[in-house]
């Protein structure tokens, strides 16, 4: 069985943490979101982004991103996803954040060192788990944009696991697409929109639904709580 894993970002890059964000200054926060199914459930996520298009009475040519959703949509959002986690025990919910303001010098002097870090942390267990994946991120991605070698980087990561544990994997194609033409990137995009603005902003919402939803979630750099 073919297994899907659609990637999305949320916050920057950028390291001017003296001004506020969206002031001159960068997001303290970058959030990595992952929606991981097999190949014959794709119908069930598109179905969550194709409601709230239809809730929004808003043609799918119009994309909806994730800083389009009111209060209202992002309810919806989080009652559908916790509905399709509790049916669909095999797709599966992934996120991490990293707190830019605690990052270390050198991971700030090579932001592709950060980047990698957390793709790593995020994605390779289900990759190695999983005989046959395609690996699909937003093509406007922050290390897309860079032409970042994301497939040769996740062949390294496999070969290394591969050293260490038993591992499945014996293909892992990547192709960057454009989320206009996939509901699936818009699915992560608002989610991880969502766990983003759970950090840069405390909102409460998404912290309640990470209580009781079956979801992966990892902290990077954050002071001690």
């Amino acid at each position: 069985m073919r297994t899907l894993i659609y990637l999305d970002e949320s916050g920057d890059l950028g390291w001017n943490m003296e001004e506020p964000y969206q002031r001159g200054g960068s997001s303290r926060m970058l959030t990595l979101a992952a929606v991981c199914m097999p190949e014959s459930k794709q119908k069930y996520v598109q179905r969550i982004v194709r409601a709230l298009y239809a809730k929004r009475k808003r043609p799918l040519k119009n994309e909806l991103k994730s800083v389009d959703l009111n209060s209202a949509d992002k309810e919806l959002f989080l009652k559908l996803t916790t509905k399709l986690l509790t049916e669909h025990k095999d797709i599966q919910l992934r996120s991490i954040t990293v707190h830019k303001e605690y990052v270390n010098k050198r991971m700030k002097s090579d932001p592709n060192v950060l980047y990698n870090y957390m793709v790593k942390l995020l994605i390779l267990k289900p990759v190695c788990e999983s005989e046959f994946v395609d690996f699909i991120p937003d093509r406007r991605s922050e290390r897309v944009n860079t032409k970042w070698n994301m497939g040769e980087y996740l062949n390294q990561m496999i070969q290394e696991e591969s050293l260490e544990k038993h591992v499945l994997n014996q293909q892992c194609n990547v192709s960057p697409m454009d989320s206009a033409k996939y509901l699936e990137l818009q699915f992560i995009d608002f989610y991880a929109g969502l766990v983003w603005a759970m950090y840069e902003y405390q909102d409460k919402r998404m912290r309640q639904f990470m209580c009781h939803a079956r979801i992966t979630n990892h902290k990077l750099f954050f002071p001690f709580e």
